[in-house]
């Protein structure tokens, strides 16, 4: 054998997972839950923990009750471990990194073996710390993901990443790892704060304008409707925008993101390090609202995006009911640059080490760039607290 002899490895790995649509699932009459649980016909009674947001739970103090009941409803093919833990929720628990060892404890503990299921009820952050958690438990539990936000619905949920912030860092620590199947349910997102509510609007407009410009028409004719919570809007926003998401992280064919960028992380960056600056008090869906205006009006200075398209997304946003500024994109940092440039190389370290940002060229349509003109990009935040101001007024 010679020194410089190898085997070489081939995996083929196919990741398939449902995502389903219904209303109040954990009414006994609704059988959707009980399949799914079933849904690989194993023959057996499946054993389940379920995690509940703290803030569904205040919502919906019943829900507890609801989940024992739907078990009981269906003793014969379920069981619950014990009952439903009910953990913070929010942005709180997934910067906690000690709530992640308490849960893999728990789970061990209940003696859930990699056939047996953890039921997330929540949010996108109470979904990506408990997958985690679950996650790392005997190398991967089995997981279905019930999301109740119009964020975590359309986008995060439906998805395979899972993870929690740690180091300073967000989502510093994770796992991809594929969900047994989601379920959304409608219910959920009825009860939510408009902040919460419009906050789907901001990934439903990031994706059309990268991909379906036929889709981003009707966004802009329903904007107001977004911000006047009607339900059949949202539903169909949130439908439409899951549906897009799972066909493009498909088509892209890099599930583990082992290249450069995805393309659709328009507004990322800035998103990611307006949260930051706030401390949170900008939440993630208002940080991409205005990380995917930031964007598209860079988009304009340097000549890919036409003004009208601008115009027209700007507007939307507006109608929605989104805050056009926020104060953090003008913290100066220690070294007299802008605290939000800094957000360009810590995404760059995050995506791989070789900086890639989307754009759109035109309403539908995107383009990848790796270097960024940071005179364009001021230039595109003056302009954007200009138009920003005039909104005011106009209001």
């Amino acid at each position: 054998m010679t020194p410089d002899s190898q085997i070489q490895q081939r995996l083929t790995y196919t990741i398939e997972y449902p995502v389903l649509f219904t209303e109040n699932v954990f009414d006994p009459s609704n059988p959707v839950l009980a399949r799914t649980l079933d849904r690989l016909s194993e023959n057996r009674v499946h054993r389940a923990m379920v995690f509940i947001d703290s803030n569904v739970a205040d919502v919906f103090p019943q829900v507890t009750q609801h989940v024992i009941q739907y078990f009981e409803a269906y003793a014969d093919d379920i069981e619950l471990a014990e009952e439903p833990r009910i953990i913070p929720g929010g942005e709180i628990v997934k910067s906690d990194f000690s709530v992640v060892p308490p849960m893999t404890s728990a789970l061990i503990e209940a003696h859930l073996c990699r056939h047996s299921y953890v039921i997330i009820i929540g949010g996108g952050a109470v979904i990506d710390t408990v997958g985690f958690a679950a996650s790392i438990t005997h190398r991967g539990l089995r997981v279905i993901r019930i999301p109740t936000t119009v964020l975590s619905q359309a986008s995060a949920g439906v998805g395979i990443k899972t993870g929690v912030n740690f180091a300073n860092t967000k989502n510093g620590m994770g796992t991809y790892a594929p969900p047994f199947a989601v379920i959304n349910d409608s219910q959920f997102l009825f009860s939510l704060q408009d902040r919460d509510w419009i906050a789907g609007m901001a990934e439903a407009m990031k994706v059309a304008v990268l991909t379906d410009a036929e889709f981003f028409e009707e966004l802009t004719s329903i904007a107001s409707s977004v911000q006047a919570r009607q339900p059949e809007t949202m539903l169909q926003l949130v439908r439409r925008t899951a549906e897009l998401n799972l066909r493009y992280s498909a088509k892209q064919n890099d599930p583990f993101e082992v290249g450069f960028g995805h393309p659709l992380d328009l507004g990322h960056w800035a998103a990611r390090k307006i949260e930051s600056l706030s401390n949170l008090e900008v939440s993630y869906g208002e940080a991409l609202a205005m990380g995917t205006l930031i964007d598209c009006r860079y988009a304009v200075e340097v000549g890919w995006l036409s003004e009208t398209d601008f115009e027209r997304i700007h507007t939307a946003f507006a109608q929605a009911g989104f805050s056009l500024w926020f104060s953090e994109l003008e913290i100066v940092g220690v070294d007299g640059n802008l605290e939000l440039l800094h957000g360009i190389p810590e995404f760059q370290e995050h995506m791989g080490g070789v900086l890639t940002i989307i754009y759109p060229d035109k309403i539908g349509s995107f383009r990848i760039e790796h270097e960024v003109d940071i005179e364009a990009l001021e230039r595109a935040l003056d302009r954007l607290k200009t138009m920003a101001s005039a909104v005011v007024e106009m209001r």
